[in-house]
């Protein structure tokens, strides 16, 4: 039987790059989606196109009964989970003074891109675990997408960095608990990826980099942080658990 992912946020951008690139290396995925639909339909025949099944599952990540959705349709489609790849993420609604911060989008963005991934892993991990004692899945892994806005600071978007930060910690306490599990857990940190999430600072991104912010010269694309993925699932990084995998063309190279 295929090995199967789960991606949230997998209808557009880093997530609909990672869904394809899986379904590439073997993969059947299930795309954890926000409306619109039509996004998530276009994933699906990408996926299909690269030789993979994938099933879409609408879900917010920060609402409980939509995070025990995504498992329990997963596993009752599939019967397996091999994969679990935390993508989904918002940024704040208005970039602004850090002085003014808005607690409300506060709250929204640190639902969706910690709390959710949080409480998804914890319930994903029970349920892996279960498969690998039945033998049905051998070696189960995990994966969160964080960011460089974990280290790297944005005042006019307090919330986001807050939240990669926490992110960041989460996948170091998984990757510490379930060691002794056999679950590999990873963190992949993306740079300047050219995704609709970046189009409101787009052109500065653009002028900073030919400018020399980014060593390789270029922004991301989704699959460069697929290839990341596509090499966590093959197994080729299983003794190298908790560890960060900078996906950012050398951005987080200190410089003189």
């Amino acid at each position: 039987m295929k090995p199967v992912a789960i991606i949230t946020g997998g209808s557009s951008g880093i997530g609909r790059g990672i869904a394809v690139g899986l379904a590439k290396a073997g993969h059947n995925v299930v795309i954890n989606f926000v409306p619109p639909l039509e996004l998530a339909e276009q994933t699906r025949a990408l996926v299909e196109d690269a030789g993979g099944e994938a099933l879409l599952v609408e879900g917010d990540v920060s609402a409980g009964e939509d995070r025990e959705h995504l498992l329990e349709s997963t596993l009752n489609h599939f019967g397996r989970l091999d994969l679990l790849v935390s993508n989904a993420g918002v940024s704040v609604k208005h970039r602004g003074d850090l002085l003014d911060g808005d607690e409300v989008d506060f709250d929204r963005v640190i639902s969706i891109n910690l709390k959710g991934p949080y409480f998804l892993a914890a319930a994903a991990a029970k349920a892996m675990i279960e498969l690998r004692d039945s033998g049905t899945v051998s070696t189960p892994r995990m994966v969160f997408v964080s960011s460089i806005s974990a280290w790297a600071a944005s005042p006019e978007r307090g919330a986001y960095c807050v939240s990669k930060a926490g992110l960041h910690m989460v996948a170091q306490l998984f990757a510490l608990r379930l060691a002794p599990e056999g679950i590999p857990v990873f963190e992949i940190a993306p740079g300047i990826i050219d995704t609709p999430m970046i189009a409101p600072a787009r052109e500065k991104y653009i002028r900073l980099i030919a400018d020399g912010l980014v060593p390789q010269g270029r922004l991301g694309t989704p699959e460069d942080i697929a290839k990341a993925v596509v090499a966590i699932s093959r197994g080729d990084l299983d003794f190298s658990t908790g560890q960060v995998i900078h996906v950012d063309g050398g951005l987080e190279i200190r410089q003189l």
